[in-house]
């Protein structure tokens, strides 16, 4: 196996080096069998030339779940009013986000929040987050709900842990409990607060608290999460809260964009 892996690791490395011209990753490779060679040169070589290949201060995410570490992309329900309007889009110095979206009937919304992390560029839909620490993150779930209905902390449950969600990537979270902390009115969400316990990439369960954000426009309950690691919420709780507390959501102008239904 170790063998296999090795010539494996050699064929990889001189594929890379003939298909883009890296030049430095050819030079660093030591061939066996050659009289300044030894195994343990060979395996030197091989580590410093896959470091040759590793992109440096990187903002793109993984599509994974919260932190970007999931297995398959989670499905945020997150849709694009203009796609590469979207993809263009940044955030602001002073850490606000703004999106059009569409609800689940078509109904054209603008999405916006503000947020101390960084706007992660991934097509898994809206997330900012601590990059230094990974613990805190925002991001955006999108979900239908009937019009005139109340919203239902089953629903919220339903959108938000289930197994195809953020938080459920490798497993559903369990002993989830969620309170109304704050009514919604005509300027401010709902806001709700969850406990909960999710797994880690590491199968452990990991303790986690998370303000949620509700508003509706259309069919679509638009949610903003915000939440870190139960030990940290204690201490950051009213930065969180700011967070969640920043969300709006309203209707869109009409326009003649090729995906407002």
């Amino acid at each position: 196996m170790k063998a296999t892996a090795i010539v494996w690791l050699l064929q990889l490395f001189i594929s890379f080096s003939l298909s883009w011209g890296f030049g430095a990753v050819k030079r660093s490779l030591i061939i066996p069998g050659t009289s300044s060679s030894s195994r343990a040169e060979f395996l030197s070589s091989i580590v410093a030339a896959s470091s040759l290949l590793v992109p440096v201060g990187s903002t793109n995410a993984f599509d994974g779940g919260v932190g970007g570490l999931g297995k398959t992309r989670p499905q945020t329900g997150v849709v694009f009013r203009d796609e590469e309007a979207a993809a263009a889009t940044t955030q602001s110095k002073g850490g606000d986000v703004t999106y059009e979206l569409l609800s689940p009937d078509g109904s054209p919304a603008v999405v916006s929040f503000n947020a101390p992390w960084p706007l992660l560029q991934t097509a898994a839909g809206i997330e900012s987050r601590d990059i230094g620490g990974g613990f805190e993150s925002t991001f955006v779930q999108v979900t239908e709900l009937q019009k005139g209905s109340e919203i239902k902390p089953a629903q919220l449950k339903e959108a938000i842990f289930s197994s195809k969600g953020k938080f459920g990537m490798y497993g559903s979270p369990t002993d989830i409990k969620l309170r109304l902390v704050s009514p919604e009115n005509s300027k401010s969400p709902a806001i709700y607060l969850a406990v909960f316990t999710t797994l880690t990439p590491g199968m452990r369960e990991s303790d986690r608290k998370a303000y949620i954000s509700a508003k509706t426009v259309g069919n679509g309950l638009f949610l903003l999460v915000t939440t870190t690691t139960a030990v940290r919420f204690t201490k950051l709780e009213s930065s969180l809260r700011r967070v969640a507390e920043s969300f709006l959501v309203v209707d869109a102008p009409k326009t003649n964009l090729r995906n407002q239904k």
